[in-house]
């Protein structure tokens, strides 16, 4: 080969490698989607890998030294701008500012008829077992991800209908609809495949490929110099079907990401739209990414000393997973168990994170763990192989208290059980929610401890006239059931308690005048914390 024709071939290749890595760099931005932002890491990234082809065809040894000096200097600078060894407080403030709180402001009372006690999986089989009746569909789409979300203040988990592979999506291009299960009774299952009388067709979906897939569309659509994440399909109030993406930014170098708002891509129309924190519409429940909450805990958690700390003095670690609740205010919050880093001794306390404006709140509460709770609650007819949901606080007459059902092998809802989250050994079992609260109620009565639901609690007292008593033999423990009079008007409450709450109970009878107290609650049968009967002589 000749000096010219040796040049001309190094020419070519060279070419070559610059056609090569153009089509890399334009097949790496579609399929990658980069953010074209300088405090995203993905863009620098991308442009190294795509610069590959040219730099080894062109034969150069001094461009693959600035490619491999340019490496090291990115790695550098990733490095100084963002390893926690050197920013430990940055990541530790993350989570942003912190009130002390307590779970009798927060939490929602427990509601006997519309407890959320439906999990994701419970939900997940019951859309399944609905879309298999169908047989037209059953064999076409297949079930999303459901997602719990409040539609009209009624607790819901929802899920699309995604293609069930790419040949398909190919041939169908959208499917027929989503479905929707209430989150307290998992009967209750609806399949929506028309709204306003017109069918439904979902094209925008996390299924879907090349320019249908949701997450590719959101960006090509004006949304390239920002972050995505978690798109996760939401329904607004009137049935229409979206997919909630989140906007974030990085601000410990090129990490520590953090909410800045949100994307919503319209799953029938594709019609993309970008929201300021604050300035999203009111039916969206999914704002601040599960991840990024969950990371922030376990930085504050971690970094409480700074990063050297050798004896792990203050150090927290998140318990498990986090759970997206509904406060008494009726917004969504992220929960997550605080316990000591090494030890697994229970839990000190929670975070409640406003999901939508991330509010931070911390409840000092030393408790038992979520799985701890579990734990007790399929223990108590072990022979069953009952296999608790993820428990959830709520207010059980005044008290904090994991709320669970219990499942059988085939994951259907046998019983349920209410565990205080202060003392696993007051737990209650029933095959039913109302027969399981008197269960509790029975089981706390029968604890001093348990029975003192706090100073913080919101207590009332109510003096009147005993209307009605009976007595019910439970838990090997007499039970005491009253009904009051205040005035001319009878209460429609129930109160409830045994001897060891006050030996008065056994000689109180209808007619006599009594003082009580109890813990303001959402339900018609409730415990009492105090019971005086001032028509005993000598009292």
């Amino acid at each position: 080969m000749t000096i010219r024709s040796l040049a001309a071939y190094r020419r070519a290749l060279a070419v070559t490698g610059v056609i090569l890595s153009v089509l890399l760099l334009l097949v790496l931005f579609y399929f990658q989607a980069p953010a074209l932002a300088p405090d995203f890491a993905s863009i620098y990234v991308v442009l190294l890998a795509a610069a590959i082809p040219a730099v080894l065809l062109s034969g150069r040894a001094v461009l693959m030294a600035a490619w491999v000096a340019l490496a090291l200097v990115f790695g550098a600078v990733v490095f100084f701008t963002t390893a926690p060894v050197l920013h430990a407080s940055a990541y530790y403030r993350m989570l942003g500012a912190e009130t002390p709180a307590n779970f009798h402001e927060a939490l929602a009372p427990i509601d006997i008829d519309q407890a959320p006690l439906v999990s994701q999986d419970m939900a997940l089989q019951a859309m399944q077992k609905r879309l298999s009746e169908i047989a037209s569909l059953g064999s076409q789409v297949a079930v999303g991800t459901p997602v719990k979300q409040l539609v009209r203040d009624k607790l819901v988990w929802v899920a699309f209908l995604e293609h069930s592979g790419f040949f398909k999506w190919f041939a169908d291009g959208a499917t027929p609809g989503y479905l929707v299960v209430s989150a307290h009774d998992p009967a209750d299952v609806k399949l929506v495949m028309e709204l306003d009388g017109k069918p439904l067709k979902l094209r925008y979906l996390q299924s879907a490929y090349f320019g249908d897939y949701v997450e590719r569309h959101a960006y090509l659509s004006g949304n390239a110099g920002v972050g995505l994440t978690d798109f996760e399909p939401e329904i607004d109030d009137d049935g229409v079907p979206y997919y909630v993406g989140t906007v974030y930014q990085h601000k410990v170098g090129f990490s520590g990401s953090d909410t800045t708002g949100i994307v919503t891509v319209n799953a029938l129309t594709g019609e993309v739209k970008r929201y300021k924190m604050g300035d999203e519409p009111a039916w969206v429940d999914r704002i601040q990414a599960e991840e990024f909450i969950l990371e922030q805990m376990q930085d504050r958690g971690e970094y409480i000393h700074g990063y050297i700390n050798l004896n792990n003095e203050g150090r927290l670690r998140v318990d498990g997973d986090l759970d997206l609740v509904y406060g008494a205010d009726k917004r969504p919050y992220w929960i997550g168990g605080m316990t000591s880093k090494g030890k697994n001794n229970g839990l000190s306390g929670f975070y409640l994170v406003d999901s939508r404006s991330k509010t931070v709140r911390w409840f000092k509460v030393p408790s038992v763990s979520q799985a701890t709770a579990a734990h007790a609650v399929e223990n108590v007819n072990p022979e069953k192989r009952y296999r608790a949901t993820n428990p959830l606080p709520f207010l059980v007459n005044g008290a904090p208290t994991y709320v669970m059902a219990l499942r059988d092998g085939q994951g259907v809802s046998r019983a349920f059980g209410m565990v205080d989250m202060r003392n696993n050994q007051v737990i209650g079992v029933a095959d039913t929610l109302s027969a399981t609260l008197r269960s509790y109620q029975s089981r706390r009565s029968t604890n001093r401890v348990a029975a003192d639901i706090g100073a913080e609690a919101r207590e009332i007292a109510v003096q009147g006239t005993v209307v009605r008593i009976a007595a019910e033999f439970r838990n090997n423990q007499t039970m005491y059931y009253i009904t009051l009079s205040v005035g001319d008007k009878i209460l429609g409450t129930i109160f409830t308690g045994s001897s060891d709450l006050s030996e008065e109970l056994v000689l109180t009878k209808p007619g006599d005048k009594v003082e009580l107290s109890y813990s303001d609650s959402n339900t018609r049968v409730v415990g009492m914390s105090k019971f005086h009967n001032t028509d005993i002589p000598g009292l």
